[in-house]
């Protein structure tokens, strides 16, 4: 997992799930846009195929709303737990050996 910044300054991770597949994630604060907080939670977790190591996205992302509940929660901590449990549920080993923030 590579941890830094977008150009937006919201919190992203890049992470290889094998072969030339990356993944990557962000979270996005919506909470001074209405029209884009469909969900009225004001932060979203942002996912999306990457064309390759340290390169933008590819397609089109899906977002989901992270609930009020986890307000406490880091940027880091949410992305990291995402990144995790997808991995556990898809078989695709993360190499914490590379795990960087940035």
């Amino acid at each position: 997992m590579q941890f830094y910044l977008d150009g937006k300054g919201q919190q992203c991770v890049r992470w290889h799930l094998g072969g030339d597949a990356w993944k990557m994630a962000w979270i996005q604060d919506r909470s001074g846009d209405p029209d884009k907080d469909w969900a009225g939670t004001g932060r979203y977790l942002n996912v999306v195929r990457a064309v390759a190591e340290k390169q933008g996205p590819a397609g089109n992302a899906t977002d989901f709303p992270i609930s009020a509940e986890m307000k406490n929660l880091s940027d880091v901590q949410i992305l990291t737990s995402f990144v995790l449990a997808t991995s556990a549920v898809t078989g695709f080993p993360i190499d914490m050996s590379k795990f960087a923030e940035a």
